[in-house]
């Protein structure tokens, strides 16, 4: 068997133990599953990082497949996805407001959406589209997950972030994120401008019931030029279908 060939065949493998585990693995438990040679099996684990397949935890030292690997990693969100009072209470808060709304969960400097409503004629040139990623330096969402982490490690982060090619690197300096981030801490959510596009405002906030085993967030957007003007609308919407959440 070509080196080739036996890279797709651990490739396989790889997700066949995420889907038995269900749960994130160590690069040395990855290893011991594989049978492989641990140099190899970290070059894999590199490669399929970068391709968006697999999120690594670098705090804990694990690794989990991402949305975009949506068959094989299908569990992950069922347990959010038969949460029918869940999923209807995102479909009114997109109805109620007339933008996009969206679940994200953390990918280590970046997030990941992995549920999203995209109403018809919103005036957005962006799409919230599942699998797409985006910096936590400078989102709403982001700054809510930053909220949950201490100052330490966001600065940690951000210097990692800052190494990363263009367009994948902070959308805001430091002291921005720092700010937005009080704000999530103080209000229980936060709003930003031009993360994913430059004409687009978000509201995000750290969803308050268990999502199984990646924490999920949920982003109000829409043009920038149209939700400012009732962003305080919107504010007391969101934290409406947050407190409706918790009353669950």
């Amino acid at each position: 068997m070509s080196e080739g060939a036996r890279s797709v065949v651990r490739t396989v493998s790889l997700f066949e133990e995420f889907a038995r585990a269900r749960r994130a693995l160590t690069s040395s438990e990855i290893v011991e599953r594989l049978g492989a040679p641990r140099s190899s099996v970290a070059d894999l684990l590199h490669t399929l990082v970068d391709e968006g397949v697999l999120t690594m935890d670098r705090r804990r030292a694990t690794y989990l497949p991402t949305a975009k690997f949506a068959r094989l990693g299908a569990w992950l969100v069922d347990s959010w996805r038969s949460n029918h009072a869940l999923l209807d209470a995102l479909e009114r808060l997109s109805l109620d407001t007339g933008e996009t709304t969206s679940f994200a969960a953390p990918s280590d400097l970046e997030m990941e959406i992995v549920h999203a409503i995209n109403l018809p004629g919103g005036g957005i040139s962006w799409t919230a589209e599942v699998g797409q990623r985006y910096t936590v330096f400078g989102s709403a969402v982001g700054a809510a997950h930053l909220a949950t982490l201490s100052a330490t490690t966001i600065r940690s982060m951000y210097a990692r972030a800052e190494r990363l090619p263009p367009g994948r690197g902070p959308t805001a300096p430091l002291p921005q994120v720092l700010a937005c981030v009080q704000q999530a801490r103080a209000n229980g959510y936060a709003y930003a401008v031009g993360a994913l596009h430059r004409e687009v405002a978000a509201l995000g906030a750290q969803i308050p019931v268990d999502t199984g085993p990646r924490a999920l967030y949920v982003a109000v957007g829409g043009l920038k030029d149209r939700f400012e003007p009732k962003r305080a609308a919107v504010e007391a919407r969101l934290r409406l279908f947050l407190e409706e959440l918790r009353a669950r």
